[in-house]
């Protein structure tokens, strides 16, 4: 499941209810992954399904692009990465 929030705030925590194995949040161009231990998130360095994926690393290479170049060229990258 993938959701998009846009709001304010959000917590990982909100999650917790539906037991969304693995929570993503972008805060001030930072992706922060937490994982569900339990009945509450912890903070995690690596996404349990991406392992070997540096997606922090990738997000910002991502937001610099858009911040540079636009957003369909940092899409079109983020593509061929994939």
């Amino acid at each position: 499941m993938i959701e998009i929030d846009v709001t304010t705030y959000t917590d990982a925590n909100d999650y917790a209810l539906y037991r969304v194995p693995e929570v993503w949040l972008l805060k001030r161009n930072q992706l922060a992954i937490y994982g569900l231990e339990q009945s509450e998130y912890q903070l995690q360095a690596t996404s349990h399904y991406f392992p070997d994926v540096d997606l922090q690393a990738m997000v910002a290479q991502c937001l610099e692009t858009v911040r540079e170049r636009g957003t369909g060229v940092a899409i079109r990258e983020l593509r061929q990465r994939l």
